[in-house]
């Protein structure tokens, strides 16, 4: 089980989002919402991660997030126009693979609640990223 909930941590830690707040992107005028929206991302992500890596501990194992993906290198200066699509891309692999370790988890009722509570958010913020990308 702390292999899976080690794969959910560096799933929520290591996401693009979490990657694109050291980057700083070119953010033109008028587009502040989406630097909010991903403020908000990481700061819900850095919220469940904690809760994460306690229930790791809690299972004593040691929580390991790992690094981010090489190849976010590639996106340093890019524009936040660009970027959105990326940023929609990647959260949809995190949904399924989110989803994969919920069944993974079927025999473990609290790790798997805990999946189930990040898969909601992650979908959560999928939807949000999709309405701002259409001007929503």
């Amino acid at each position: 089980m702390a292999r899976l909930l080690n794969r959910l941590l560096a799933i929520v830690s290591r996401s693009f989002p979490q990657y694109l707040q050291f980057s700083r992107p070119y953010v033109p005028d008028g587009r502040e919402e989406v630097t909010e929206t991903l403020q908000s991302i990481v700061a819900d992500q850095n919220g469940i991660a904690e809760r994460i890596g306690q229930m790791i501990l809690d299972n004593h194992a040691l929580p390991r997030s790992g690094e981010f993906p090489i190849e976010y290198t590639d996106t340093h200066d890019l524009d936040i126009e660009f970027l959105v699509n990326m940023i929609i891309t990647y959260q949809r692999q995190d949904v399924d693979a989110i989803a994969d370790l919920v069944e993974q988890l079927q025999l473990s009722p609290a790790a798997k609640a805990l999946t189930e509570e990040v898969l909601g958010m992650a979908k959560g913020h999928l939807e949000s990223l999709r309405e701002m990308a259409s001007g929503g």
